[in-house]
């Protein structure tokens, strides 16, 4: 299924309340998530013998179990930092999405080794084709599904128009 709209349409043209709102949310959806695999691993930390969590933080709470979440959240800390640190340093100055070259009408049916114009047409606008090719890699028949019927009007209609340009 295809959804209408995406959900993240353009973040750099967002205003900043719309940024701190999306920022926020994504965290506590991400904080929700963790904390739905905590079970996963503490009984696998159990399986190995590990009752850390459950020694120094739940049956003596005192200055070292205090010590020992400050440690496990300053680890936290220095991994999520030093994912961040990388993500940046590699990825900041790139731009993410490239646009994509025109390719003219001619040049797709070269490359399929298309000459006739209907055919042409199911291969520029029909969103679902099913290709046949024979075992020298060429192109044999084309089968097209049929869409909605909205949406066959306009394949209709952009089919007449490439006829006429052709």
């Amino acid at each position: 299924m295809r959804a209408e709209r995406p959900i993240i349409v353009r973040p750099d043209k967002q205003s900043w309340e719309q940024r701190i709102t999306s920022r926020t949310l994504s965290g506590i959806a991400w904080g929700v998530w963790l904390m739905l695999w905590m079970p996963v691993l503490t009984a696998v930390l159990w399986i190995f013998g590990t009752r850390v969590t459950y020694i120094y933080i739940i049956r003596a709470p005192d200055e070292t179990s205090l010590l020992l979440i400050f440690l496990i959240m300053f680890i936290c800390n220095m991994i999520v930092s030093g994912w961040s640190s990388y993500n940046y340093i590699r990825f900041a100055r790139r731009t993410r999405r490239h646009a994509t070259v025109p390719v003219s009408h001619e040049k797709v049916g070269e490359l399929f080794g298309v000459t006739d114009p209907e055919t042409l047409s199911l291969l520029l606008y029909s969103r679902i084709l099913g290709l046949n090719f024979n075992e020298a890699g060429v192109l044999v028949r084309v089968d097209a599904e049929e869409v909605e019927d909205s949406t066959t009007t306009t394949l209709e209609a952009e089919r007449n128009d490439l006829e006429l340009v052709l």
